[in-house]
């Protein structure tokens, strides 16, 4: 058996499978675009429910797909890193560092690390702080792409890990490259998604929205590839807790729900 040509034969049947899932992706999501049904007034509906919100986003520009595969970090890259000791995955998708001197979570932790990301992590300015999942032990910094976030993406992120003494000393990074955008359509009103929400249930009496930002969501995993849609994100705070919610900005659908 000729393993060389088997192998040869498997990376270009699994492309040719890559580019027709995209394909047949893209002509579902372009069949799916509708018309944004006016409704009375979502306002009413969450003052009669005691639902608070600052002003949502204004009405947004057409947004465009993305696509996006993960980079391969390289050794030089890594080698070039202070204050800390960097290694990479086997597959050079990730880069594991241990920090020369942990950070303390004290008055001043989320700016020091901030400027740490900044000056001491590789494509530093590439990230936005997200938030400190106190479960996990985890603050999570989330890849941007020109000023949108890529929401819970694990192939786009930093996790800084805190241990036992309440200290940041080390983080694993993970980076999208190579984005790509598609044909721009016209996006849902942060309003209208928010009704979306409502009719589903998903937005509890006595609420509050803490927050509204677009940006994108993982909606089509492919074998070197995804392809990440306009979503909306919303931080919604109930009895002291935040639930996040994630809607698609072309269809409306609910992508996910996130407790912490």
């Amino acid at each position: 058996m000729d393993w060389s040509k088997t192998k040869t034969i498997f990376i270009f049947v699994f492309f040719i499978l890559d580019i027709f899932l995209l394909t047949v992706f893209l002509n579902k999501h372009s069949a799916s675009q509708f018309d944004i049904i006016e409704e009375s007034s979502i306002q009413d509906k969450l003052k009669n429910d005691d639902i608070k919100y600052d002003k949502l986003p204004d009405e947004v520009e057409k947004t465009p797909l993305i696509t996006a595969k993960a980079k391969r970090f390289t050794k030089k890259e890594v080698a070039g890193l202070n204050k800390q000791k960097a290694a990479l995955t086997s597959d050079q998708t990730m880069i594991v560092s241990h920090l020369d001197k942990s950070i303390p979570l004290d008055k001043d932790w989320k700016e020091n690390l901030k400027k740490f990301v900044k000056e001491e992590v590789l494509y530093g300015d590439h990230y936005e702080y997200w938030g400190y999942d106190k479960d996990q032990n985890q603050i999570i910094f989330s890849q941007v792409f020109k000023g949108n976030k890529l929401f819970k993406n694990g192939s786009g992120q930093i996790l800084f890990k805190v241990n036992d003494n309440n200290e940041i000393d080390s983080y694993e990074q993970t980076m999208l490259e190579e984005i790509e955008e598609n044909n721009k359509e016209s996006v849902l009103p942060a309003t209208q998604a928010v009704n979306n929400l409502y009719k589903n249930g998903m937005l509890k009496p006595n609420s509050t929205i803490k927050k509204a930002e677009l940006g994108y969501y993982t909606l089509v995993q492919l074998t070197e590839s995804q392809v990440l849609s306009p979503t909306w994100h919303f931080a919604i705070e109930h009895r002291g807790k935040v639930n996040h919610l994630f809607v698609n900005a072309f269809d409306g659908s609910i992508q996910q729900t996130d407790k912490e």
